[in-house]
């Protein structure tokens, strides 16, 4: 199917619109957005039924949005996050990272891609399926706006703690996947390592035990951690060391440092393992501590479903694992038989950098490509 001129125009507004409200995280603040929406997109009138959902983050209200239309008892979940990442240093941004300039086919600016292009075309799916009554009668579409997903998926662990898919049967997260279909995402795993040592002059480090040597120590053997597997999709789990920190003067042996370590694991290891060779793991003069800062499985859905081999028929588009967790993770942590696909428009090079930028094209075919599998998948 083919999205009209008028229709176009209208989700660029949409899209310009939510660019240019700031919902930067820290603070994550989405009421602007969520005010928008409901006044602007998704009208009562027009047969939408909207339900804001607030919590609390430290000492920080952040504002969740869902928005429901049809009659239907079989629910399908449409699920966006409205926070981005900091713009960081503006003076390397060639437009405003708020000013959603489009130039040569592209809008330009702060979650552009990541993802407020996702979820402007989740709104036009929602807009034009909300015309069809076939599909409306048989059907609720359920629009699942997210606060924090860029920091702790406060946002969406909520909504998936109130039910909102508990009985859902299919879930569609809009992230920027270049408009390939994402069928799996590699699980999450944080750990703190504490590294206690003993204190001395810098001049007698004998004295001492030196903490930032027993940490590089160690290092090894957060490798052996990962594990030699392979998932079809998804491929190797990797371990990233994020941070290293220890010492309080050059000439004072450091009697503490830490190590923050990212591993992105695969459905084929288990968690607990991890975690318990981590707990393990042994320094020869320094004692360890080990604390889990987060921990979300891996997940893979089924690529035989009906929707998904009807995405791939129409987009011709590659299935593809992403290395990083999207809100998906507590929507089918929740409901662990939900299918789900991850597509949207936005490369994923282009993410999280000055000059963020969506090509527009994809926005609309996004809209286009989803809409019609749904069609094809539910009606036909």
């Amino acid at each position: 199917m083919e999205i009209s001129n008028a229709q176009k125009e209208k989700l660029i507004y949409i899209l310009k619109k939510l660019i240019q409200i700031p919902t930067e995280n820290p603070p994550g603040k989405t009421e602007e957005v969520v005010n928008f929406l409901i006044n602007e997109v998704f009208r009562e009138e027009e047969g939408f039924h909207n339900e804001v959902i607030t919590h609390m983050k430290n000492g920080v209200e952040l504002h969740n949005l869902v928005t429901k239309i049809g009659s239907g008892k079989k629910k399908i979940v449409l699920s966006g996050h409205f926070d981005v990442v900091p713009v960081g240093d503006q003076t390397k941004w060639s437009y405003p990272p708020f000013s959603a300039k489009i130039v040569d086919g592209k809008i330009y600016g702060r979650g552009s891609a990541d993802m407020k292009g996702g979820i402007t075309s989740l709104i036009g799916i929602m807009q034009i399926l909300s015309t069809n009554a076939d599909f409306m009668e048989d059907y609720e579409l359920i629009f699942l706006g997210t606060a924090d997903e860029e920091a702790a998926m406060s946002g969406s662990f909520t909504l998936s703690e109130r039910g909102y898919v508990d009985d859902a049967h299919l879930l569609i997260v809009a992230e920027p996947t270049d408009l390939n279909i994402g069928i799996a995402e590699k699980g999450l795993l944080w750990g703190l390592l504490k590294i206690y040592g003993k204190s001395a002059h810098g001049s007698m480090p004998s004295e001492g035990l030196n903490a930032i040597e027993g940490a590089l120590e160690i290092i090894p053997q957060l490798y052996d951690c990962v594990e030699d597997r392979v998932n079809k999709i998804l491929g190797k789990p990797t371990l990233n060391i994020g941070t290293i920190k220890g010492g309080t003067k050059i000439n004072v042996v450091p009697d503490y440092a830490q190590l923050e370590v990212d591993f992105r694991l695969i459905p084929e290891q288990s968690h607990e393992n991890i975690i318990n060779k981590l707990k393990s793991i042994k320094s020869k003069y320094c004692k360890i501590e080990v604390d889990i800062l987060k921990d979300s499985p891996a997940l893979e859905t089924d690529l035989n479903h009906f929707f998904i081999q009807n995405l791939g028929k129409i987009t011709k588009s590659e299935y593809i694992g992403l290395s990083y967790a999207t809100d998906a993770v507590n929507y089918v942590s929740s409901n662990k038989s939900l299918p789900f696909v991850i597509f949207g428009p936005g490369n994923p090079t282009n993410i999280h950098n000055e000059n963020e930028w969506a090509s527009l094209e994809q926005v609309f075919q996004a809209t286009e490509f989803l809409t019609e599998a749904l069609l094809e998948t539910f009606i036909d």
